[in-house]
């Protein structure tokens, strides 16, 4: 369902007018390998493979924009030089509308090249116009601010602190901030400037967000109970309705006025493959606002968006398409595994959110209707669902030796694409006792003939302020009249029924997986 949700967000990007304003930056990449060193310095020799120019700073938000089916209106400053002419032939290529853009003679475009080897930068050589812009292009901008902005439903500020958003121009965007009703989006290293602007959204990094705050630096987890304990500040201080405070490898923490904080996830990647994800992460967060998407499933969409793009190298842009099979394949199905060291994590999430969490438990060998049925029903009485899954080993102690007929990592799979699972995670002894204890589920949810008296682990869930609910297996369904009914089929296929007489007669199961593509 929350896949389903998110994909509609996306199709609504489509034909969405946004409003790009900052600094034009190229992207360059000279990349090479080496193997020595030259005779002047102790320096590599880098023998350059290849050269690539992409649009960069505020120019790679705008491609993202276009790429994830808005219309992108770029408003900026390029030089009249040839890397100028570069990023417009590279803007106007992947779809963005440059006509707005402000060509100066007296202005340097801004070139960040960067010089690689064996996929590992070695050094950036910056050249460029970084001075505030004089009096005159700031009117030429402000003249463009005013006509563009009314036709637009996204306002999307990225500012690197490169002299475009001057103090004028700031003023100039709090004086119309009254009469547009769209979404205005900050990305900015000086986020206070542009609380007169009131916007929908700013990204802080958590290094921006310490010095917003004047607060020294954490790692880990602490870094989350800081931040948290600051929500308020940091929403007064910005003047934004929602901030989103990004993680690195730990995620982002979302915090809106009245709502309970939220957090998403990432995955670790390269930092050479993180160059423009921020660009990513907020201009996807501003379309899923527009698109009609509650702030937490904006900031899911960025989460992921900004997933897709860190796993390509350079500064990549996140097309629409790319993001849809992110969310329909396996990176979503993948999210929905956790390990165990992670669920204490994971289930503290769903509590900020007073979300009920419904959890049961079991070997799923052969998944079948009566599972899915079951969980649907489980589902329902909550509004997370966590399965427990049997590890292999487990499986086989509780049923015999030839036991299971599917792996724990093909029975974690199956489970994850089911849409009423939340999410999967293994353990391995006998019972879920050390599951329900991370856990502490609201609701624990058992099929079969058991009663809540003679259930091992009601006792302790009662004890940690769960409830117990017992559902009826469905008829007729189950994972060893499956494999009977197999084995009768191949009995009668070839004749043979020494081995089929048991129900688990010498040779089986192997007999199952050895002749599974015949039947």
């Amino acid at each position: 369902m929350q896949s389903n949700l998110l994909e509609n967000l996306v199709a609504n990007f489509e034909n969405t007018s946004v409003l790009i304003l900052g600094e034009s930056v190229l992207d360059s990449y000279l990349m090479g390998n080496t193997d020595r060193l030259c005779r002047e310095a102790p320096a590599p020799i880098i023998d350059i493979a290849a050269r690539h120019e992409t649009p960069g700073g505020a120019a790679h938000a705008a491609v993202n924009i276009a790429t994830l089916g808005g219309n992108a209106i770029f408003l900026s400053i390029v030089g009249n030089d040839d890397n100028g002419h570069l990023l417009r032939e590279r803007l106007d290529h992947y779809g963005v509308n440059t006509e707005h853009m402000v060509v100066d003679g007296d202005y340097q475009t801004l070139v960040k090249q960067r010089i690689s080897a064996d996929d590992h930068i070695l050094v950036r050589c910056d050249h460029g116009s970084i001075a505030p812009i004089r009096r005159e292009l700031e009117a030429r901008l402000i003249e463009q601010l005013e006509m563009i902005v009314p036709h637009c439903e996204i306002i999307l500020v990225s500012d690197y602190d490169y002299g475009i958003l001057t103090p004028a121009v700031i003023n100039f965007l709090a004086q119309l901030r009254p009469y547009f009703e769209g979404v205005v989006a900050v990305d900015s290293k000086r986020l206070p400037l542009f609380s007169p602007v009131r916007p929908t959204l700013v990204k802080p990094s958590y290094e921006q967000a310490m010095d917003l705050l004047d607060l020294p630096s954490l790692r880990g987890n602490a870094r989350l109970q800081q931040i948290e304990a600051h929500r308020d500040e940091l929403l007064h201080r910005t003047g934004a309705a929602i901030v989103a405070v990004t993680l690195d490898v730990d995620g982002a923490m979302i915090f809106e006025d009245g709502r309970p904080p939220y957090r998403t996830q990432t995955k670790p990647a390269d930092h050479a493959n993180a160059v423009g994800a921020g660009d990513t992460y907020i201009g996807t967060f501003a379309l899923g606002l527009a698109a009609g998407g509650l702030t937490h499933q904006a900031a899911d969409l960025a989460a992921y968006a900004g997933q897709v793009v860190v796993s390509e190298p350079g500064t990549t842009p996140c097309r629409a398409d790319f993001l849809l099979d992110y969310l329909r394949r396996g990176d979503l199905i993948h999210q929905k595994r956790v390990e165990r060291s992670e669920l204490a994590a994971c289930v503290e999430r769903h509590r900020r959110q007073n979300r009920r969490i419904v959890f049961t438990n079991g070997c799923f060998d052969i998944l079948h209707a009566g599972h899915v049925q079951y969980l649907a029903q489980a589902k329902a009485l909550g509004d997370v669902l966590i399965v427990g899954v049997n590890s292999d080993a487990s499986v086989m102690q509780l049923k015999g030796p030839e036991r299971p007929i599917s792996a724990l990592a093909e029975r974690l799979t199956v489970l994850a694409a089911l849409e009423k699972v939340d999410h999967v995670v293994s353990f391995n002894e006998e019972t879920p006792h050390e599951l329900i204890r991370v856990i502490r589920p609201d609701i624990y949810v058992k099929g079969g003939d058991y009663s809540k008296e003679s259930l091992p682990e009601a006792s302790l869930v009662t004890e940690l302020g769960g409830r117990v609910e017992i559902m009826p297996y469905v008829m007729n369904r189950s994972t060893t009249q499956i494999i009977n009914r197999i084995r009768r089929n191949v009995r009668k296929r070839n004749g043979r029924s020494a081995w089929a007489d048991s129900a688990y007669g010498t040779g089986g199961v192997d007999t199952i997986r050895s002749t599974g593509e015949r039947l």
